[in-house]
C-alpha cells in the first residue's frame, strides 16, 4: 500500500496528543515530516513519533515531495500563511482552528485552495465526533423536522488545556492569538452550530469581552455570546469562557418536530448521555430510525410497545451512547479517503471561511452597535491583533 505522507507544521501540544497518534492509527497513512522552530520540542517530538523527516524551516518542508498533506499547527497569526504557502506546494491542507483571524485571511484561503486545485479543510474535529454525526443523519432524515433554534457552548478554563497542555502560552498572547476565548472556543461551536442547523449564517451581533480574566495575565477576551440568523430564517446562538473551571460542552437543536442535545468532549449533570434525541412524529417499531430502535428501551414493560392500539410506540427521550472512538482520528481518516477517492471533504473551505466572518463579525457588531450581515463587507480587524498581511 502506497501511504499518503503527512508532514505537521508546529509541533506542539496538538500534534502531540491529537495528530501524531491520529496518523499512526490510520493504516494509509505515515507521518513523513515534523516542523517546528523550537529544537528542544523537535527533539522530543521525532524522538517519540519517529518522523520520516525534521525540519526546522516549513518552507523546507513543503520542499519535500514525500509531504502530500499538511497540517498546520502553528500559532494562530502563522494560519494563513503557511496554509496558502503549502498549497501553492500543491499539498493538501488541513488548518487547526481558528482557520483564519481575518476575513481577508480566510478568503484568500479559499481563493488559493480553487487556484491550486488542492483540498483544504479546517481541524474543527468536534463535528466529527460520532454523536454529532448520528445527530446531522437524524436531522438529514426529517426525525425532529425543520432545525429552528440551536445552540452550542464550550466553557473551559484558562486552567485546564491551556495550562497544563500547552507547550506553549501563546493563547494568551495577543499577537499570536489574534483572541482569546473567541477564536480558540468560539471557532469550534460556529462550525459544529452551522453543521447541525444546516444553512449558512445570514447575519450575527455579539458580546465578546474580558470579565474576569487579570490584565496582567491576558488583554484577550475570556468569553462570548453571538446571536446567529441563518439563511433559511433559523436562529441560533454560540456561547464559551475562559474562566470556567469545569468544561461545559452541550449543543441544542430545537426543530419543528422534536429536539437533539449533544455534546462530546466533557459531562454534566445535566447530560447523562453524550446523545438524546426525541421526536413528536408518530412512528411504528420497525419505523424508527435503526440508532434510535437499537438504543430505545422500555420505560415500564418490556411489552408496552406492541401494546399500543395505534401501533405507534410511545413517545419520549432516547439517550445514545456511540462508541467514543477519536474525533481527531476520524477527522483525518476522512481528510486521507477524499484524497484517495479524488472526492471534496465535507466540510468546506467556504463553510470554515464564514466561521472567522462569524466569529470577527460578532466583535464588529460591538463595534457599530448593529447586526453585521455575512459575508463580511470588509476586513475588521478585531481588537489587541496586529494581523500580518498574507502574501
Amino acid at each position: 500500500m502506497n501511504k499518503i505522507g503527512v508532514g505537521i507544521i508546529g509541533a506542539g501540544s496538538i500534534a502531540e496528543i491529537g495528530h501524531c497518534p491520529s496518523i499512526q492509527a490510520i493504516p494509509q497513512a505515515e507521518l513523513a515530516a515534523i516542523c517546528d522552530t523550537d529544537p528542544e520540542v523537535m527533539a522530543k517530538m521525532t524522538k517519540k513519533w519517529e518522523p520520516k523527516k525534521s525540519y526546522s524551516n516549513y518552507e523546507d518542508m513543503l520542499a519535500d515531495k514525500n509531504v502530500q498533506v499538511v497540517i498546520v499547527g502553528s500559532p494562530n497569526r502563522y494560519h494563513a500563511q503557511q496554509a496558502i504557502d503549502a498549497m501553492r506546494a500543491k499539498k493538501h491542507v488541513i488548518v487547526e482552528k481558528p482557520f483564519a483571524c481575518t476575513h481577508a485571511e480566510a478568503w484568500k484561503m479559499v481563493d488559493v485552495c480553487k487556484q491550486e486545485g488542492v483540498f483544504l479543510m479546517a481541524g474543527t474535529n468536534q463535528r466529527f465526533w460520532e454523536q454529532n454525526q448520528i445527530a446531522r443523519q437524524l436531522i438529514d432524515d426529517g426525525f425532529i423536522g425543520q432545525p429552528m433554534m440551536g445552540r452550542s457552548s464550550l466553557h473551559e478554563g484558562w486552567s485546564l488545556y491551556h495550562e497544563q497542555l500547552s507547550f506553549t502560552q501563546f493563547r494568551a498572547d495577543p499577537d499570536e492569538a489574534g483572541a482569546g476565548a473567541l477564536f480558540d472556543l468560539g471557532a469550534h461551536r460556529a462550525d459544529l452550530l452551522m453543521y447541525l442547523m444546516g444553512s449558512k449564517p445570514k447575519r450575527v451581533m455579539g458580546i465578546v469581552k474580558r470579565l474576569v480574566t487579570p490584565e496582567e495575565y491576558t488583554k484577550l477576551d475570556d468569553s462570548f455570546w453571538i446571536l446567529i440568523e441563518f439563511e433559511n430564517g433559523a436562529t441560533g446562538c454560540i456561547s464559551g469562557d475562559r474562566y470556567s473551571p469545569a468544561v461545559s460542552n452541550i449543543s441544542e437543536i430545537y426543530g419543528s418536530e422534536g429536539t437533539i442535545f449533544t455534546g462530546s468532549e466533557a459531562t454534566n449533570p445535566f447530560q447523562s448521555a453524550p446523545l438524546a434525541v426525541y421526536t413528536d412524529k408518530e412512528f411504528r417499531q420497525d419505523q424508527l430510525p435503526e440508532i434510535v430502535r437499537e438504543y430505545r428501551y422500555p420505560q415500564l414493560f418490556w411489552s408496552e410497545d406492541i401494546m399500543q392500539p395505534s401501533g405507534n410506540v410511545p413517545k419520549r427521550w432516547v439517550p445514545i451512547y456511540p462508541e467514543r472512538g477519536w474525533a481527531y482520528k476520524s477527522m483525518l481518516q476522512h481528510f486521507i479517503e477524499c484524497i484517495e477517492k479524488d472526492v471534496a471533504p465535507s466540510l468546506t473551505p467556504e463553510a470554515s471561511a464564514l466561521v472567522t466572518d462569524v466569529l470577527v463579525g460578532a466583535y464588529q457588531s460591538m463595534k457599530t452597535n448593529s447586526w453585521v450581515d455575512l459575508p463580511l463587507k470588509e476586513n475588521y480587524i478585531v481588537p489587541n491583533y496586529n494581523a500580518p498581511e498574507c502574501k
